[in-house]
């Protein structure tokens, strides 16, 4: 099966469906709370932020006209063409300021995601099992369940360390190629793409208890398909009110993407059959 991003996309649809399911919904009460909670908190945070940032908007779009009525012939003719460049230039401004607000609510998403993600795995890792069971006809392995609280717990601190870590390296990149604009904002893109297609992908593979670069082996075999998935997460979850809901449908479509196009022979699962056949 080839890498195809509209599988990606359609994957968190997909998630959204599942979690309507009647046999899913007392697996996803708890995580929406979660999700309120923090929703609240987090976004009275941010908006305590956001005054700075419209005044730092509003100074790169600022034009404020040049009296030239009382100036020498030579100073108006070189005001009226500094006011000339700068309104060629104006389209510049609008995209720093346009990936200035993007940045920021990129922030704010991750940051609601990160937080969430650490204080719901548990709750999340058994969606991802009833979703499996769901779709396959057979659960993973169980196991008690202070163990898998413990394991998931791990799990989430395994997966922050490696964002943060490559996170860093993103941004050292970023700010060294800064000058270019549009280069750091795609970079930042695609890392939290990636970033939010490992969280959500992972939680089936680590109901198998597979190794962590097991889960990333899988998702290069179909990139396109990955980054798309992650890339809907990521954007869903920078949409306030919206990103109450995102988590326990990126969780569902995470792991329905798992089965239905990134798994092959070999990989944790494969045994089964799928009982519901993707849309």
């Amino acid at each position: 099966m080839t890498s195809n991003p509209v599988h990606g996309i359609d994957a968190l649809v997909r998630g959204a469906r599942l979690i309507t399911r009647r046999e899913l919904r007392p697996f996803i009460l708890v995580p929406l709370l979660i999700n309120l909670v923090l929703f609240i908190v987090i976004s009275a945070i941010m908006l305590s932020q956001l005054g700075g940032l419209t005044d730092y908007l509003g100074s790169l779009l600022s034009h404020t006209p040049v009296d030239t009525e009382n100036m020498p012939w030579w100073e108006t003719m070189m005001a009226k063409g500094a006011a000339w460049a700068a309104g060629v230039f104006r389209w510049l401004a609008w995209t720093i300021a346009l990936l200035v607000l993007f940045l920021f609510l990129l922030v704010y998403g991750y940051l609601f995601g990160v937080i969430t993600n650490i204080i719901a795995a548990p709750f999340n890792g058994l969606l991802a099992e009833k979703v499996e069971a769901l779709l396959t006809g057979k659960a993973p392995p169980t196991e008690p369940l202070l163990s898998m609280v413990w394991r998931t717990l791990g799990r989430e601190l395994r997966k922050l360390g490696y964002f943060i870590v490559w996170g860093l390296v993103i941004f050292l990149i970023a700010t060294v190629t800064s000058w270019t604009v549009i280069f750091p904002a795609v970079l930042t893109a695609l890392w939290g793409a990636w970033c939010m297609a490992i969280q959500y992908v992972d939680y089936p593979l680590d109901n198998h208890q597979r190794p962590f670069y097991e889960l990333k082996r899988i998702l290069r075999r179909r990139k396109l398909t990955s980054l798309a998935f992650g890339g809907t997460v990521m954007l869903a979850k920078m949409v306030p009110i919206l990103n109450i809901f995102v988590m326990p449908a990126a969780v569902a479509g995470g792991t329905a993407l798992w089965i239905e196009r990134l798994r092959k022979e070999g990989d944790p699962g494969t045994e089964t059959h799928s009982a519901i056949q993707p849309n």
